[in-house]
Formats: structure tokens, sequence, C-alpha cells
């Protein structure tokens, strides 16, 4: 076993080790999809810093230009290029199409050099330059490379892996073979895939093996991988593990633009190829308007490669043709220098316990899958997100783009790990939300949306975008319903659209009117800050300790107790927005970096949280559960969901927990609750609400944004109903005004005083979007 395990089992952490590790904290301690697109596309960039001292720090958040005052009027009427849309158009663009987008309102587009001999044509690339020069020079737009042709990003076309095979994405499949005494157990070696990796007997179950007694049957292989052995006396199960490209029936394959082999995100050396190839060939052309009119790079849906897709509603093109041949088994995510980092970094050898990965529901098998996730987190964000963002930031532009599946967190352990850490590495945070209808629009959004600006709050991050298209509406929502999710996203703290919906077709006035609320909105929440007052903890440590390989991305195929964690932790959101209650998530490191103030939770970047949520968890770092005995000492609101958490991590492994809530639940401040609705529920007369409706309307999401110019409220009517209410405001401004974001009308709104709170009347249309400002 494990030396880590075989310490561990002399360890009692109990509560007592639990405030002894609080106690050695060092309080100031730094803390560390959706499918597709809609349309077919993407792009790229380039490197070396321009010899331009007057390049905007984009990295470090500062603005390019100074704020127009807020609440003008006439600036809310025909908002600032800088908060309209952008239109992503990646092919047959040209300086008539260029001119329409500006004449029809929108900032600017997302694109790339075109596609045919792409990024090879110099004639193209000439084409391209043509069209930022006029767009940006003649016109006053904005510009956003696409870093890719189609997506995902990462394969340059192709380039990469044809230069560099040994760079594609890589599984280790496993075929497990339960066998009674005395039984014959043949596998064959699968179809398409390489050198087996490992292979053994264990006695006992799937259910219940015995690591410590393994059979090595190595010796049972014949030269093709070929495995037969007559199974001793008791029952055995066979784990086979054996490296394969992890292609087929994967997202390479099902996506909507092309059929190609994938990088493999674990490889710092594909993405340092993808950068070379791509992004410093757009800068050695284009680099004179980096940060000067080209502001970012959208990166498309980088991913590991996870687990198995289901066919795209279209064909996409074929580049790499799949084996129909090659079986799909349960595989893992694996690299070339997977286990010996893994090694290097935890402390032990993964092969010997594979298995764990695949099956096990011990304390031991929880621990290999708990090293294992994070392990692959740590990779995904050094190996490809780091990059980009040095190369970026270099360049004077920011990193932005999407996921892959950010909508769950049980997808989130197989494809990317922590989103939170990820996003930390994008200069500008970024989702797609690919609906129009509000209510859906809410439920991805409390996740993705959420999530993206969460991290660009604590770390700094002055914006967060969102690619836009009703790409997964069977039945398209009507013109008010994409406004409306729109509004949703700008709610959850997005500020920045890159629009997929197609300009030619809608007609002149619907394009004017989407633009103008785009930016609207825009303009009136780009001042003051966010008001929230509740952490809400991300436990992905528990997913990824409950996570074995699926076969598709239906939830049934997951791990059932990784799906539970995921699905209370976005209803514990839910029941928060439901109620009118703003919140921010933080992972494990986030807490630990706080500090404890004045009753207040304290981010580095200056958020004070009243109150901290710890929705149901299997596993607690040991150093947040001394954390959390601080907090609640602290006389800060503790809510705790459900039971204790199983297990503690601790540096020699996981060990039982005992029970923390209960010790926790001594404290005056703390709150034990069973069920997520009644998160907000127990929480609402504790914090001083922003908005309270004079009844419930769990369809109505609201933000509040305050500054010393006064107070901004959001409001989104979610439902298809009108919707009369009487609104109490906090805030202690006089002037109150209602602003109309379809039209720009502006009018005062009647308030009365109520118990410190601003009292008003407002009638809400089916989907519609009010805001509400107050000035001293």
């Amino acid at each position: 076993m494990l030396k880590k395990w075989r310490a561990a089992a002399v360890v009692v952490i109990g509560i007592a080790a639990i405030v002894v590790a609080m106690n050695r904290m060092n309080d100031d301690g730094k803390g560390s999809k959706r499918l597709m697109s809609e349309q077919n596309t993407k792009n790229e960039a380039t490197n070396q810093k321009p010899d331009k001292p007057d390049l905007p720090d984009i990295s470090s958040n500062k603005q390019a230009a100074e704020k127009p005052p807020p609440f003008n009027e006439a600036e809310f009427k025909n908002p600032n290029i800088k908060y309209r849309p952008l239109l992503m158009i990646h092919e047959n663009l040209h300086t008539g199409v260029i001119k329409k987008i500006k004449d029809l309102g929108y900032g600017g587009m997302v694109t790339n050099v075109p596609y045919q001999g792409y990024l090879q044509n110099e004639e193209y690339w000439e084409i391209l330059k043509q069209n930022v020069e006029y767009a940006i020079d003649k016109l006053g737009l904005r510009v956003w490379i696409y870093d890719e042709k189609g997506y995902p990003s990462g394969t340059a076309g192709g380039l990469v892996l044809k230069e560099r095979p040994d760079l594609e994405a890589q599984g280790l499949a496993v075929i497990e073979k339960e066998v009674a005494a005395k039984g014959d157990v043949v596998i064959n070696h699968p179809q398409g895939h390489g050198k087996v990796v490992s292979v053994s007997a264990y006695p006992g179950s799937l259910e219940n093996f015995q690591l410590d007694a393994a059979t090595d049957l190595t010796a049972f292989l014949d030269d093709t991988g070929n495995l037969k052995w007559k199974a001793p006396d008791g029952e055995w199960v066979v784990f086979y593990f054996v490296q394969k490209p992890f292609y087929e029936g994967t997202h390479a394959v099902n996506n909507w633009y092309e059929q190609r082999r994938y990088i493999n995100l674990l490889e710092k050396e594909a993405t340092e190829k993808f950068i070379d190839v791509t992004h410093r060939q757009y800068f050695e052309r284009l680099g004179s308007y980096f940060g000067k009119g080209i502001e970012a790079f959208f990166t498309d849906e980088p991913a590991l490669t996870g687990t198995y897709l289901t066919s795209p509603p279209r064909q996409p093109a074929v580049l790499d043709q799949p084996d129909p041949d090659v079986p799909l088994l349960k595989t893992l995510n694996w690299g070339n220098q997977l286990a010996d980092v893994f090694k290097q970094r935890r402390g032990y050898d993964l092969l010997p316990v594979l298995p764990y990965l695949a099956a096990g529901t011990s304390k031991e098998a929880r621990q290999v899958r708990l090293d294992y996730y994070q392990t692959l987190a740590e990779l995904v964000v050094e190996s490809y997100f780091e990059p980009l963002e040095k190369f970026c930031g270099e360049t004077g532009v920011a990193c932005s783009g999407h996921l892959l599946l950010e909508e769950e967190m049980f997808h989130q352990a197989v494809y990317e790990g922590n989103l939170l850490e990820i996003y930390r590495h994008m200069q500008m945070p970024g989702i797609d939300l690919l609906t129009a209808y509000p209510k859906l629009a809410k439920e991805w959004a409390v996740t993705t949306a959420k999530l993206a600006s969460s991290s660009a709050y604590f770390y700094g991050k002055e914006h967060v975008m969102s690619e836009i298209s009703d790409a997964f509406d069977g039945e398209k929502a009507d013109f008010l319903g994409r406004l409306a999710a729109i509004a949703v996203q700008f709610a959850f703290g997005v500020d920045h659209f890159n629009s997929y919906y197609e300009y030619d077709r809608m007609s002149d006035e619907e394009n004017q009117q989407f633009a103008n609320f785009v930016g609207r909105i825009g303009y009136m929440m780009d001042s003051g800050a966010q008001s929230a007052q509740i952490a809400v903890y991300y436990p992905v440590e528990s997913v990824w300790e409950q996570t074995l390989p699926p076969m598709s991305l239906n939830a049934a195929d997951y791990a059932a107790g990784a799906v539970a964690i995921s699905n209370n932790f976005k209803q514990v959101a839910l029941s928060l927005v439901d109620r009118q209650m703003d919140f921010n998530y933080l992972d494990t490191e986030g807490i630990l970096s706080c500090k404890l103030e004045d009753g207040k939770l304290v981010t580095p970047a200056g958020q004070r949280y009243e109150a901290l949520v710890i929705p149901n968890s299997t596993v607690l770092d040991a150093r947040l559960a001394a954390k959390l005995l601080q907090i609640a000492d602290a006389g800060i609101r503790l809510v705790v969901q459900g039971g204790s958490p199983s297990l503690i991590r601790t540096e020699q492994g996981l060990t039982e927990a005992g029970d923390l809530y209960g010790e926790l639940a001594k404290r005056s401040t703390v709150l034990r609750v069973k069920d997520a609705a009644e998160v907000a529920e127990q929480l609402r007369p504790l914090v001083k609400a922003e908005l309270l409706l004079d009844k419930p309307h769990p369809e109505l999401i609201t933000f509040k944004k305050s500054g010393t110019s006064g107070d901004t409220f959001l409001l989104v009517n979610t439902s298809d109903e009108a919707q009369s209410l009487s609104i109490q405001f906090n805030t202690t401004a006089k002037q109150a005004k209602l602003w109309d974001p379809i039209t720009g009308a502006v009018e005062p709104l009647t308030v009365t005083e109520l118990e410190g709170y601003k009292k008003a009347s407002l009638d809400f249309q089916g989907r519609q979007t009010w805001i509400v400002t107050f000035e001293p």
C-alpha cells in the first residue's frame, strides 16, 4: 500500500487535531458546454512584444480610456462602442460587411484569417490585415482574434499534430473482468490501442478487491498484447489498462466543425507549438494593433478529451477519419509523462493503484482519485492556460474564450479540473451560453457565468465575456427572449458579449435594438462594485474523489456521488438567486487566502462577505476545516449543509473526519441545514437584503452595484408572464430613476421611505428588464 496510507492509519485527526492545525495556520496565507458554437469557426495570434511603450496593461486591468460619468442619459441612449457586442464572423468578411456591422450598432467583430490554406496562405493574411486596418483605423471598431480553424482550439487546423503526432491526446482504457475459481480469462488487445500499461488480477470483486494482493499478469500477455490466464481458487477481478490515442467517439470527432485529432492538454509542448504556429503569426502581421484595436484572443473549448459524446446534429467535415472498428471502452485522461509527474507531486507511484481510478469505495481508492484529478487540474492550467496567459500579457492583449461543458461540476472533473483556477489565468474569463430562453439561461449561467465572474472579482479582473447564440434551442425563442437571456448573464457578472446571432437573419431595426440593449446595460453596470455579502464554497475536491470514468455525457453514466454533489451545488446557488440574494464562489485556496476582519470574510481584492455557505461535501482539506472553525469563532455566519464530510484530507492522506459540523454547530454563528432550499431560507433573516419583494417571485433575477455616484439595480423578469411588484431597495441615496434598456427611455421613479429601504412599485412585462438607479 502507499506509504501515505500507512502513515494516515496512525493519525487520529478528529476535531482536536483540526484545532491544532487551525492554530498553526497563517491567516494571511496566499490562495492559490455546453458542446459547441452555432457556426463553424475559430482562429489565432502571435508573439514578441512590440516596440510600443503605451500599450494598455490588460493583464493588470488598467482601462484604456477614461469612463464617462455614470448615469448619463445621453450616453445611455447611445452607448459608447466599448460597451456594444461584437459579431463573430469567420468567413467571407470584407469591408462591406464591416461597414454594415458599424451601421447596425455593433462594436466590432471576432474574426480570423480565412480557412483556405489556413495559416499558410499569404494572400489571405493580406485580406485579414486589410480588414483589420479598415475596421480599426477607418471605423474605430474593436477586433478580437479567434485562435483556431473551427474548434476545439489547440490544433491549428491540424498543423500541430502534423508536425508533432506524439502530442496527440492520450487515454488509458480499462477492461475489467470478474472471474470465478479456475476460470479462464481472455482479453484481446483492442483495435487501435497501443501498449498495455498494466494488467493484474486481484482477489475479490469489482465492488471489493484486495489491491495489496495483486498478481501481475504481464507474463501472460503475448507479443500483441492479448491476455490468456487461468484464475486460481477463489473470486478474482482482472484490470487490463491499455494506452490509446483518445479520439474515436470524443468531442474531437463529434463537434459541429471538423473531425480532427486533438492535442494533449497535459503536454505543455503542445500548447507552445500551437502558439508558435498560430498566435505568433498573428502578432508578426498585426502586432502594431495589439492593444490598440485588437483586444483579445478567443480560445474555444480547449479541454481534456474526457469521455464520449453522441453524434452532433449535423455531420462535421473530416480531416482525420475515425476508425469505426476502434471499440469505445471506459477511458481515463492520460499523458506521456503523467505517471512521472504524479509521483513527483503526490509522492507515490500511480501505476500500482490504477484500479482505484476505475473502481472502489475505500478511503484509499478515494485518495487516489482525489490525487489523480488534482494532478490533471494542475497540468491543464500549467500546460495550456499559463502559456496563453503569458503570451497575451506580453503582447498587450487579453486571453479570453470559453471552456467545454462548463455547466455541471461532474463534467468539469473530467474535462478541465478546477474552473476557478483556470479563469485565474485568463485576462478576461469567458463562457458560452447558447440559449435565448431566459429561464434556461438562469439555470446554466448560475454555474458558468457565476464561476467566471467570481474568479474575475477575486483576482481583480475587470471583464467577463460570453459567447451567445440560440444554438441549443430546438424551437427558437423570440427576440425578447434573446435580450432577457443576455440580461440574465449581466446579472451574473458578464459584461462583454460576442454574438453568433447572424445579423442578416435579423432586420436592421432588430440588430440596432439588440446592439443598443447590450450597450446600454453594459454602460450602466460599468460603475460601482458588486455588493454580494455571501460566499459559496466550490466543492470540486468532493467531485474529484467520487469520479469514475464515464461512458457518455449523461449524468446516469457518472458516479452517483459525483452527480449528487454537483446537482446539490447548483441547487444551493439557485436557492439564493430565487430569493434575490447575490453571492460569489470561492474554492479551498480562495477561502484560505481570506482574512477575518470585523466579522467579515475579506478577500485579497477587498470583497467582504458576511456569510459563507458550505454545500454538501464528502471531503474537506484539513486547512479548510481548521479555517471554518476560525470563521465561526470570528462571528461570521457559517452555513453548513448536510452531514459532516466523511473524510479530511491531510498531508499524510485521508483520515476520518469525525463530527466536524457538530463541533462547528456549538458556535452561535453556525447554522446546519439539510436541504439546498433551506440555505437561502435560513440566511435571509441574518444578512441584510439588498432588495425585498412584497411577494415571492423566484423568476426575478437582480444585481446591485454600488459606487460613489450611487447605486444601480438590474432587474430581469425571466418569466413569460407580466408581473406587478412592490420592491424595497437597500440604498441611502434619494433620487431614483427608471431606465429602459430596450427603448433608451429614462424617467423619475417615485419612491417612499420604509425602514431604511426605498420602496417603489414596478410593472414588468414578460421577459422584461429594468434598471433602477439611486443618486445622492
